[in-house]
């Protein structure tokens, strides 16, 4: 019986017609069919139980999805709505912001003591010259990693592989003392930040609703003021009461945190490949059980019921009915295929039709905007004069009042605390009442307090001169964003990781020039703290004319034109109306002596 119904099974599956099928009666039927699945079911169980532990293993690797994203599996990834959100991409690179902000400026305030420890000199000089080093690495690696990015949209990926050569990089600062790898492991910090800086934005723009990208963004960029809070004051009270190495084992826990959290994103457009693998898979797999159903059944049909019309039970099928079945789905199929082919091709179309343009290039052509070009330079020039300030203010604070480490970190913490409230409202009036009414403002605001700093009488009085003149800056340099923005949304060929990457680069050569340019002079000039803060008062007074004449929709010197312009029409108006009211008046004080004149003589 066993080998007669297998004899059956591989008649139908060989394909002859159903004539050369032996008829069975109904019994005979279920008996052989009863007997088949005898047969086949422990041939099957053998197979499934061999395919179980190979499976086994890939579920395990993958029951968290966080090796390559969402796999080919018809479960659905752990935690996929949370992961995917826009709220815990945000997260993630507000924390990638932070690290970033956290392990370049926990150094900071312990760089010069550490130096002095290893018996160097020069030691301004030489602070200056790591600092430098990483944003020369952040320069260098801007423009490719942009460029590359923006040609390959891989997302996920680079930001892990970024904060895994960052931990390199800090372990490689803390542990040789040698000065040359120590500029190395900087450089290889810098080049890291760069993928925060520009692919963690992008990512960002690419997953989140358009009409709530800038709020994002802003809550992202909160991670600048975090980590400038938080980092000087841990760095300068670890150094002090634990050691050299307790500052960077901080980063390191930190940075592992980060990895964490970077391994749990998925993309939405993982999310939405995933998405159509599983429901194409679904429509494959119900179309071949269809088919393996009506075969079964048609082997079944008794005899007294094959030519019954009125029976509502299948009949057997044809195989080449089957087969033409299959070479119609084949076809629609392939009608199908061609009009994708169709739509790809068109999509590919428009895709040639995009503009390219080189990184050097989108920045000359931003920089050709008057408003472009003051984004820019005001964020240059906070760069600059915050990279003048940062290798000589902790040898000043020594000098002067004999401070040590984890007091000039909590000077750093009342510089950098007001940020909190100060960045959001200064968001809130550009979008408000427009960008040209804060960064002049502010500016102007940060002069008195800059050179007030050579004052050695009050260190309470240097640290509220200190925190006034940052706070301003950083409100000058907060709508500067928003200017390179609006120019890229118009210029075609500008994405938004060209934009992020170009504000970089902005910052990074700015805080570079600065930081070399304040360590020399405090080191080879007689008084050279004097000589940077009148060099940063000089900066600041020069840059005044570019928000006046170019920043915002109406600039303020459009409006002060055209105000004194709408006062000469209005002077105008008002001598024209007033010849009109003498000529009227004339005419008819004429009048009436005319007709006087003609009462008289008649």
């Amino acid at each position: 019986m066993a080998s007669g119904s297998q004899q059956s099974v591989a008649n139908i599956t060989s394909g002859i017609s159903p004539s050369e099928i032996p008829i069975h009666t109904s019994s005979q039927a279920v008996e052989r069919h009863n007997s088949s699945q005898t047969v086949i079911q422990p041939h099957e169980d053998s197979s499934n139980s061999n395919s179980e532990s190979a499976v086994a293993d890939k579920k395990k690797s993958t029951a968290l999805g966080i090796s390559k994203g969402p796999q080919n599996s018809k479960k659905a990834p752990w935690g996929v709505k949370w992961r995917s959100s826009s709220w815990f991409i945000t997260t993630v690179v507000t924390l990638g912001v932070t690290t970033d902000i956290l392990t370049y400026t926990i150094v900071v305030p312990v760089l010069p003591y550490r130096l002095q420890v290893l018996n160097y000199h020069n030691i301004s000089a030489l602070t200056s010259w790591l600092l430098f080093a990483y944003s020369i690495g952040i320069l260098v690696c801007t423009l490719p990693v942009a460029y590359f990015f923006h040609k390959y949209p891989y997302r996920r990926s680079p930001l892990i592989v970024a904060v895994l050569v960052l931990e390199v990089a800090v372990i490689l600062f803390m542990t040789i003392n040698a000065y040359w790898v120590m500029v190395l492991s900087r450089f290889i910090q810098g080049a890291s930040s760069t993928v925060v800086w520009s692919v963690g934005f992008a990512l960002i723009c690419e997953n989140v609703e358009e009409k709530h990208v800038g709020r994002q963004i802003g809550f992202a960029y909160s991670g600048v003021s975090i980590g400038l809070t938080i980092a000087p004051p841990i760095g300068g009270a670890l150094y002090q009461h634990v050691g050299w190495h307790a500052p960077f084992i901080f980063c390191i826990i930190v940075l592992a945190v980060d990895l964490i959290m970077r391994l749990f994103v998925i993309e939405q457009k993982d999310l939405r490949k995933w998405e159509e693998q599983n429901h194409d898979s679904t429509q494959t797999e119900s179309k071949t059980s269809e088919q393996e159903e009506k075969r079964v059944k048609s082997a079944e049909i008794p005899t007294n019921q094959l030519d019954n019309p009125d029976d509502p039970s299948p009949k057997p099928v044809n195989s080449s009915e089957i087969e033409q079945e299959n070479s119609e789905s084949s076809q629609s199929g392939t009608g199908n295929q061609v009009s994708s082919d169709t739509s790809i091709t068109s999509d590919s179309e428009k895709k040639e039709e995009v503009v390219e343009l080189s990184g050097w290039k989108v920045i000359t052509t931003m920089v050709k905007s008057g408003r472009g070009m003051t984004g820019f330079w005001v964020t240059f020039l906070y760069g600059l004069i915050i990279g003048l300030f940062e290798p000589s203010l902790t040898l000043r604070v020594q000098e002067v009042w004999h401070k040590n480490s984890d007091f000039v970190g909590l000077i750093y913490l009342a510089a950098a605390a007001p940020t909190f409230i100060s960045g959001p409202i200064i968001g809130a009036l550009a979008d408000k009442y427009g960008s040209e009414f804060i960064m002049l403002p502010c500016l102007i605001f940060a002069l008195p307090w800059l050179p007030l700093m050579m004052l050695k009488k009050s260190l309470a009085g240097f640290i509220v001169l200190f925190a006034l003149a940052e706070v301003a800056l950083q409100c000058a340099s907060g709508p500067a964003g928003l200017e390179v923005t609006l120019v890229s949304r118009q210029t075609p060929g500008i994405s938004e990781i060209h934009q992020f990457a170009a504000m970089n680069i902005a910052f990074a050569a700015s805080s570079a020039i600065g930081a070399v340019i304040g360590g020399q002079m405090y080191d080879h000039i007689s008084n050279g703290w004097l000589a940077i803060c009148w060099f940063a008062f000089a900066l600041t007074l020069v840059s005044l004319p570019l928000p006046f004449i170019f920043s915002g929709n109406k600039p303020l010197y459009r409006r002060w034109i055209h105000r004194n312009k709408s006062i000469e029409d209005k002077s105008e108006e008002n001598r024209s109306e007033e010849h009109q009211t003498q000529t009227q008046t004339q005419t008819q004080t004429q009048a009436q002596s005319a007709a006087t004149t003609e009462v008289i003589y008649s």
